[in-house]
């Protein structure tokens, strides 16, 4: 029984491992998010292959994000914007017109 146990503890540490290393980098940008302040005003972000699509309440063509340094970039025709996800809020912060902006999760 011992030896049951001392051989399945190194495949239960390797799983976890290989399990965490396989999460992508930026997957707590996806979903869909509303503004704190405002609710009408919300988006959603998806994946589109190694990039993120940012998708407005009006389901226009979205804008392209790529993720750097912790951050998702959106740049668009006349606007770019960086979104920094805050882990212990569960919320987005992005620059508005008249300060920052906070995003929470949708229900």
């Amino acid at each position: 029984m011992n030896t049951l146990i001392l051989r399945l503890i190194p495949i239960c540490l390797l799983s976890a491992v290989a399990l965490t290393g396989c999460a992508s980098k930026g997957s707590e940008f996806l979903g869909n998010w509303v503004n704190t302040k405002y609710p009408y005003d919300t988006f959603q972000v998806t994946r589109n292959g190694d990039e993120y699509l940012i998708v407005g309440q009006n389901k226009m063509p979205g804008v392209g994000a790529i993720y750097k340094d912790g951050t998702l970039e959106a740049k668009g025709a006349l606007l770019s914007a960086n979104l920094t996800y805050v882990k212990q809020s569960d919320t987005i912060l992005t620059q508005g017109f008249f300060g920052q902006v906070e995003y929470k999760r949708a229900q």
